[in-house]
């Protein structure tokens, strides 16, 4: 009976660490899918006294605040499908890591908010350092949320050797990206808004130097 009771009890405690873990996934993806409904919200209708005022109207929301919606959408996308694949090669719960994910969906919440004064600000300075500095502070969370995940051995066993370079290239990227555009901000906003476009041009040469050398 007592071989029994001590073969039973890792497993009970394994069995909860798996439903703490799919707890903590599922409120992350809840979290997140608020924060990119959020985005939708506010956003403007076109305006204008007839039709043509008011294709003039749409088409100057698709070069404004559309436009900063779909650049908000993508890059929270971007982090959650990081996040999502992360979490899909981890064991089990550790040590700080609830703490951490928080500090992460703290980002992706304030992300909407910034992405409203980046909408209203336009090229003012302002509008574009505080955004660039919030997706910064999300890809640093993640790499922290990584990192910790990392330190106490929390990845399962059959989890691919290269899943924690790989992750950290991922997110570095666009850190990178719009962490070099806050400087270049205080000097043209234009610029630093086009630096957020690196990671999509890091991507292309990647792909083109993968071909070729398979080719």
């Amino acid at each position: 009976m007592t071989a029994v009771t001590r073969d039973s009890a890792p497993s009970s405690e394994t069995e909860g660490t798996d439903r703490g873990l799919e707890r903590l996934v599922f409120f992350s993806d809840a979290v997140i899918a608020i924060a990119m409904t959020l985005l939708a919200i506010e956003l403007p209708l076109p305006e204008g006294d007839d039709d043509d005022a008011r294709w003039r109207s749409l088409g100057e929301l698709l070069t404004g605040e559309y436009l900063s919606f779909l650049l908000s959408f993508v890059v929270i996308g971007a982090f959650w499908l990081v996040h999502h694949r992360l979490f899909q090669r981890v064991a089990r719960l550790g040590p700080g890591i609830a703490w951490l994910n928080l500090f992460f969906l703290f980002t992706i919440v304030v992300l909407p908010l910034a992405t409203r004064l980046h909408r209203e600000e336009g090229a003012e300075q302002v509008g574009v350092v505080v955004y660039a500095t919030v997706v910064v502070a999300v890809g640093v969370s993640l790499l922290l949320l990584l990192w910790q995940l990392h330190r106490a051995e929390l990845f399962r066993s059959d989890a691919a050797p290269g899943t924690v370079p790989g992750t950290a290239r991922a997110i570095a990227v666009p850190v990178l990206a719009f962490a070099i555009s806050i400087p270049i901000a205080f000097v043209s906003t234009a610029a630093a808004q086009y630096a957020w476009l690196l990671p999509v041009v890091v991507l292309l040469v990647v792909r083109s130097y993968r071909r070729w050398w398979r080719a």
